[in-house]
């Protein structure tokens, strides 16, 4: 294939990563929204920051229960509805928890009211009609899930495959299908919206590794995925017994037999509306470790993927869209992997708890960042409350903090460091930010922690009011004037 040779260049700018469903904010209804998200954006701009990295926003099933993951998504190619902010629904911006079913019964309810009574005109007609292909089977994918349940491969027989008579006769002028085209309309103005409040901040969206086996994208790509095997991560010394994620690897025979039409209607969709886009996982463009059926992670072997072809549509359809990208090449990385990435224009990723020097130290191609999602809080690690002794002696060696300190004095350190890093993107968390001990996600767990379900502690018209947030935002902004 041709493509450009490089991915188009990341601004230089500091600023936020963000779980979107996190967020709390005036009119907040019960999990971070898009109102929420204008509402950060407003923020965020007059504090100087110019980049804000939000969780994926890919499209869960409609059927409760809802999936509490955004990395283990439906759809990668459409949005969450369940971000909707919906008029006329109370304010809920108070409780530590999200409880998704409940706000997911509630929206759905006021939403069906909405498009009901409203005059949607022409405007979504269009919009839809240009979304072509695509759209109707997502929507038509939600309405026969909500009908004959979450697991397409139970479905009765003539809708188990999307491009069966019986769903195109399904298609025609069926209320639910028409329904969740306007909900997806409907995103696509709010996030236009929210990015208004600040035009000038870069949006980064996220692009999950893949996608539930039982959903739309499985059910439209059957045929070039294979179904039974699973996507995971062999042993290493943090997962001695490996990781299996329970996505659906695509088989890269099938797809390269459809010319990377599913890769390349993914990534599109990734981009649309976003300023910037990492990939997680960036590594699985270059081989993936595939589970077989019935067996555990430690049984599992790589598998070499088109890696030039893959990253060349990242490449091309990064530079039609006017984005940037970034990879997150953490954890066991390929030889070869950076520096193709490197040569392609797309940062790498550099984490505080994985690397020996300190970020005044890093490279200038990446996004630095103290912790992830999956990764303790510096307020938890000080505290002794996540994390191990390596990871509170990094912070003693880094800060040079006494004991006893308290953990806002050492976060605030830690983003004087962050701050000066030489690095293009230099991004805080939101949880550091508050000096928060709970972290967004603890892998290997399912009930023993809320993942993905905790709210920011503080609303975001709050935020300014915090010590650290106030002197952390004014390291960031008089670091790069030195």
């Amino acid at each position: 294939m041709v493509a450009p040779r490089r991915a188009p260049d990341a601004p230089d700018a500091w600023g936020v990563a963000a779980q979107l469903y996190s967020l709390r904010s005036e009119g907040s209804q019960g999990i971070g929204d898009l109102g929420d998200l204008g509402a950060l954006l407003r923020w965020a701009a007059p504090a100087g920051a110019g980049a804000v990295l939000l969780s994926p926003l890919h499209a869960p099933s409609p059927v409760l229960p809802q999936q509490d993951s955004p990395y283990y998504p439906s759809s990668r190619l459409w949005w969450n509805p369940l971000h909707l902010r919906v008029p006329g629904l109370p304010e809920d911006a108070s409780g530590s928890l999200i409880d998704r079913n409940h706000v997911w019964r509630m929206k759905r309810s006021a939403l069906q009211s909405w498009f009901i009574s409203s005059a949607v005109g022409d405007s979504w007609g269009r919009w839809v009609e240009a979304q072509g292909e695509p759209l109707r089977l997502y929507s038509v994918w939600c309405a026969l899930a909500e009908r004959y349940g979450n697991n397409w491969r139970e479905w009765p027989e003539e809708f188990r495959r999307p491009d069966s008579p019986a769903v195109t006769d399904f298609d025609r002028e069926d209320f639910d299908v028409q329904f969740h085209s306007w909900c997806q309309w409907l995103v696509s103005r709010q996030l236009t919206g929210a990015k208004r409040s600040a035009p000038d901040v870069h949006l980064i969206g996220d692009l999950a590794v893949g996608f539930d086996a039982s959903g739309a994208d499985a059910w439209r790509y059957q045929d070039q995925l294979a179904l039974d095997w699973r996507v995971g991560a062999p042993p290493d010394m943090f997962t001695p017994d490996g990781q299996d994620w329970g996505l659906p690897p695509f088989n890269p025979i099938a797809l390269r037999s459809q010319r990377f039409q599913p890769f390349v209607e993914t990534v599109r969709a990734a981009l649309r509306g976003f300023a910037g886009l990492r990939i997680d996982h960036v590594m699985g463009l270059f081989r993936l470790w595939w589970v077989p059926p019935g067996a555990s992670p430690r049984d599992g072997a790589y598998v070499q993927q088109p890696s030039d072809v893959l990253v060349g549509i990242l490449r091309l359809e990064a530079h039609r869209a006017g984005a940037f990208l970034v990879g997150e090449d953490l954890g066991t990385v390929g030889e070869g992997v950076r520096d193709t990435l490197q040569a392609s224009g797309i940062l790498g990723t550099k984490v505080a708890w994985f690397e020996q020097d300190p970020p005044t130290r890093w490279p200038r191609q990446c996004l630095a960042t103290l912790t992830t999602h999956d990764l303790p809080t510096v307020a938890a690690v000080w505290q002794g409350r996540d994390g191990d002794r390596a990871m509170a002696d990094r912070l003693t060696s880094l800060t040079h903090a006494p004991a006893g300190s308290l953990a806002e004095d050492v976060a605030l350190s830690m983003h004087h460091l962050l701050a000066r890093s030489p690095a293009l993107l230099r991004l805080a968390t939101l949880e550091d930010l508050c000096a928060s001990v709970e972290r967004p996600n603890v892998p290997g767990t399912v009930v023993e922690h809320p993942n993905w379900c905790r709210r920011l502690p503080v609303r975001i018209e709050d935020l300014d009011r915090r010590p650290l947030v106030r002197a952390s935002t004014q390291a960031f902004r008089e670091a790069r004037r030195d």
